[in-house]
């Protein structure tokens, strides 16, 4: 098992989840982590979900939300 840091953020970070760089894809989310998606507002314009490794959020951009994800 792998744990990622999901984070909601406002702006550009290049690559994101829906991205095929992604080291996750949307599809591999459990039902809790797509609510707590929906409940942040990540279909928001200007709202982009990015991966990292745990503990880690994406620079430059305003964070909304994170959290972390064991796949």
């Amino acid at each position: 098992m792998t744990t990622y840091t999901l984070s909601i953020v406002e702006g550009d970070t290049g690559d994101d989840i829906f991205s095929p760089a992604s080291p996750i894809h949307f599809s591999q989310l459990d039902v809790y982590t797509l609510m707590w998606l929906t409940e942040h507002g990540y279909e928001e314009a200007g709202r982009r979900v990015v991966v990292t490794p745990v503990g880690h959020e994406p620079e430059g951009v305003r964070v909304v939300a994170s959290r972390d994800v064991d796949l």
